[in-house]
């Protein structure tokens, strides 16, 4: 079974990303940690994610950028050093519409970047785009690509 991390600080956001997914009957297994440093802890395997089967390396991160003790983007860059983990495509997910953070998440290595909807409605067509591309087994997806911003355009 293919697994999405989910990583943001807000429990509200990992709830509402944990509905949208039982909403779409997604096929994939939902990892949520909340914030950077457990995120990393997940990725090492260290600690309570020490066992591989239980926390297996995710196929997909869904990365929020704005988190108190490390952002997304030094998340991001630790996730594009390491060996374990530097093919693992990554999804930025915030709330930002700056164009810089844009700009900024595609340099440091973002596959995507997402803007976080107003709308369950939304969202769970989001998380079925992640569905289709953990099922198409690809990195550049055109299901989540619909909503991905680029520089100079802002996401959904």
């Amino acid at each position: 079974m293919k697994t999405l991390l989910y990583v943001d600080d807000s429990p509200d956001d990992r709830l509402l990303v944990q509905r949208a997914c039982e909403k779409a009957r997604v096929s994939f297994q939902l990892k949520t940690v909340d914030g950077a440093m457990q995120a990393i802890r997940y990725l090492r395997g260290e600690k309570e994610y020490g066992d591989r089967a239980e926390h297996p390396l995710p196929d997909l991160i869904l990365l929020d950028l704005k988190m108190p003790e490390m952002d997304g983007f030094q998340v991001l860059r630790w996730i594009r050093v390491n060996p374990a983990t530097r093919l693992i495509p990554v999804a930025l997910y915030t709330g930002s519409f700056i164009a810089e953070d844009i700009a900024r998440g595609y340099a440091e290595g973002a596959n995507c970047f997402i803007s976080k909807p107003s709308k369950l409605s939304t969202l769970t067509e989001i998380v079925r785009a992640v569905n289709q591309c953990l099922a198409e087994e690809i990195t550049t997806c055109e299901a989540l690509a619909r909503f991905s911003a680029t520089p100079g355009k802002s996401g959904a």
